[in-house]
């Protein structure tokens, strides 16, 4: 898969979890984007789970008003790499896929 083709699915699965994505799981908005493409370039399971995450961040962000630095000190991120993450410039590593899972979770129990 072309760099321009994830880029576009990356937005289409954004678009998802912005609107009917916050009910759906990982497997359901898979299997919505219905892959054709070879599992070689297809989008990872903590690519979708990244996206759904960073939606939810966005919702607690505005509804506790949250600033951008606030929220990058309590996920232990720079602000420009957070931005970059919302836009999906660049994928996430690992250790900030933990801090935005334990984030959530700490926020929504």
């Amino acid at each position: 898969m072309g760099l321009e083709d994830k880029d576009f699915i990356l937005r289409q699965v954004q678009e998802l979890a912005e609107g009917i994505g916050k009910f759906l799981g990982k497997e359901s908005i898979k299997e919505l984007i219905n892959y054709d493409q070879s599992q070689e370039g297809a989008l990872s399971d903590e690519d979708i789970e990244a996206i759904l995450l960073i939606t939810t961040i966005r919702d607690i962000q505005e509804s506790e008003g949250l600033s951008d630095e606030d929220l990058s000190n309590e996920l232990g991120m720079p602000e420009n790499g957070l931005e970059k993450l919302y836009n999906n410039e660049r994928s996430v590593t690992p250790d900030e896929l933990n801090a935005l899972r334990d984030f959530v979770e700490e926020k929504e129990s």
